[in-house]
């Protein structure tokens, strides 16, 4: 059997929004193009730039996938910090990631997409307001791995 290539390792900042009705805003998003996995369904947030702390990256992030402009002081701590493997399609290489992920309750609203970088502009595929009942009872990749069981943990 061949050893899979480890291609690199991606630490992300990510906002895990709910609303008091206890629905979740999710993205439905593509990997990167050579990664060749079908779209998953992410919290908003991504990768954290050089120089930057999680809380400046998620804040970031959040502007530019929402429109929801934060400081940092609006987020607390971290509510999950997981790891995980995503293996490509390819059968031959996979890379790792690091999810910080902090949790703000909002109300409903309609994303602003206009801050999209250009590769938002052509991974994200959808965005919805997830009600936790349709949540937990999809068949929906989520991502990270483990975001499923925290909600369920959580909110249930």
């Amino acid at each position: 059997m061949t050893e899979k290539l480890h291609v690199k390792h991606r630490e992300t900042a990510r906002v895990l929004l709910y609303s008091p009705k206890r629905t979740f805003l999710l993205l439905k998003t593509h990997f990167d193009p050579e990664v060749g996995l079908p779209p998953r369904w992410l919290t908003p947030g991504g990768g954290i730039d050089k120089g930057e702390t999680v809380k400046i990256a998620a804040v970031r992030e959040l502007a530019e996938e929402t429109g929801l402009l934060l400081r940092e002081t609006d987020l607390e701590l971290p509510v999950l910090v997981t790891s995980g493997r995503w293996d490509w399609a390819d059968g031959k290489s996979f890379h790792t990631y690091t999810d910080t992920i902090f949790e703000l309750q909002v109300e409903e609203f309609e994303p602003n997409t206009s801050g999209f970088t250009q590769d938002e502009y052509r991974d994200v595929l959808e965005y919805r307001w997830w009600a936790l009942e349709d949540l937990l009872a999809s068949n929906e990749p989520l991502g990270p791995h483990q975001l499923r069981k925290y909600i369920q943990e959580r909110f249930q």
